[in-house]
């Protein structure tokens, strides 16, 4: 169920929809009084207007201000601004050439850790190819231990049968030797799945050695190239650091040519800071003339998805307020079943398995469907208040695990499915 709220204060212009109609997306839900946005959106406008004025006006008196200031102010102030970049330039050269050596001499040091590591981790993964050889060894003995202890509990299961006939034992007995029996089986068939468990455990291991030499000689390899590289990095602190000291004395030579240029460089660079006041109005007038607009596309409330009009408590002539739920829109096209399964019943459960499902309103109906996925978690554990079983206090009792079962074909025509109908639902593991 998707919830149709305002996102601006208002009241309520106009209702276009009724209970239970459907609409399709984009279709205009409810109107907000729009004169105050209205409003809002010709002042915004007229305050933008305002700020490109000022911006023309900053703009031109600042190109009167650059004619009138000698070819040589303008020069020197060049000067000093490219010496000042130049400076700035090989400052940011050297914290470059410095951070890059920095950043070798770490990846050096990581490097020679990961070298380690993967030695390391060579060791351990060939104490583990050795761990699984001797574990499929004694899984070897399990099969055969559990060999001779089925072999023994079916004698004893065929000679209870045969004196359980003759009269000489009880059910009970017979039932016992039975479920040994039993037992033993099952015990003789964990045994051989350990066997090939490990099996599986011994291959795994030995493909994780490989791995491990692997990664060893990649280290080692990226060991050599983070050397080469801190040895790099370091010499071009060095030149960097000279292109320093050269650019700095450039910047005394073009301040010394500017000393008697102040007054016009001064005159020029408040015209600039104007200029750029200027367009950041322009700018925040822009944003706000946005707002304006957007808050105003607000007071029409569209639909977002094809649906049913739902829960409808707009009222003609509502003060609103944003978030607050207007109605609910129920896209009945896309549905699906919550079906709740004990939780002893998905253990074979997975997702693809076929199911059926039947409504309680169309007796004699039932619709083929997919599982298409289990939940996470009990519906207990999404509850206003879960079961809190940590002191040990408790009855057991079992949960449901609620599973998502997708209609397969188009519904019947006439049939409708509405969320919180009941349905039993069957799937066929």
């Amino acid at each position: 169920m998707v919830p149709i709220s305002s996102r601006v204060n208002g009241y309520v212009d106009s209702i276009l929809v009724e209970d239970n109609q459907h609409v399709r997306a984009g279709d205009l839900l409810v109107k907000l009084d729009s004169r105050d946005m209205e409003a809002r959106v010709r002042q915004a406008e007229a305050n933008l207007a305002a700020a490109r004025a000022q911006a023309k006006a900053a703009a031109e008196q600042l190109g009167v201000t650059e004619l009138t200031a000698p070819a040589a102010e303008r020069e020197a102030g060049a000067g000093v601004s490219a010496a000042m970049a130049e400076v700035e330039s090989a400052k940011v050269q050297v914290a470059v050439a410095q951070h890059r050596a920095s950043a070798a001499r770490a990846e050096a040091c990581a490097a020679e850790e990961a070298v380690e590591n993967a030695r390391r981790e060579l060791e351990a993964v060939n104490a583990q190819v050795d761990a699984a050889e001797a574990a499929y060894l004694q899984s070897q003995a399990n099969v055969k231990a559990a060999q001779a202890d089925a072999k023994r509990a079916h004698a004893d299961a065929d000679r209870y049968r045969r004196l359980y006939q003759d009269g000489a034992a009880s059910s009970q007995q017979l039932d016992a030797a039975e479920s040994a029996e039993s037992q033993t089986i099952a015990n003789l068939e964990a045994a051989r799945e350990r066997v090939e468990a490990a099996k599986a455990g011994i291959a795994q291991a030995k493909a994780r050695r490989e791995g491990a030499k692997t990664s060893v000689a990649q280290s080692m390899a990226r060991l050599a190239a983070a050397r080469e590289s801190a040895r790099q990095a370091a010499e071009s602190v060095g030149v960097a650091r000279a292109s320093v000291g050269s650019a700095q004395a450039e910047l005394l030579r073009s301040i010394a040519r500017k000393s008697a240029a102040t007054s016009a460089t001064r005159q020029i660079a408040v015209g600039k800071a104007q200029t750029q006041t200027s367009i950041a109005r322009i700018k925040q007038a822009e944003a706000d003339l946005r707002t304006a607009r957007l808050q105003l596309s607000y007071t029409r409330i569209t639909a977002p998805v094809d649906g049913v009009v739902s829960k409808k408590v707009v009222q003609l002539g509502q003060s609103v307020q944003p978030g607050q739920q207007l109605l609910a829109l129920v896209p009945l096209e896309d549905v699906w079943v919550v079906a709740n399964f004990k939780e002893t019943q998905i253990r074979r459960m997975k997702r693809g398995q076929r199911a059926s499902v039947k409504v309680d309103t169309y007796p004699g109906l039932s619709l083929e469907g997919i599982v298409d996925s289990i939940g996470a978690a009990t519906g207990a554990k999404f509850s206003l208040l879960p079961p809190e079983n940590a002191t040990g206090n408790y009855v057991k009792v079992v949960q449901r695990i609620p599973v998502k079962i997708v209609i397969k074909d188009r519904l019947p025509k006439g049939i409708v499915l509405r969320p919180g109908m009941n349905v039993v639902a069957t799937v066929y593991l």
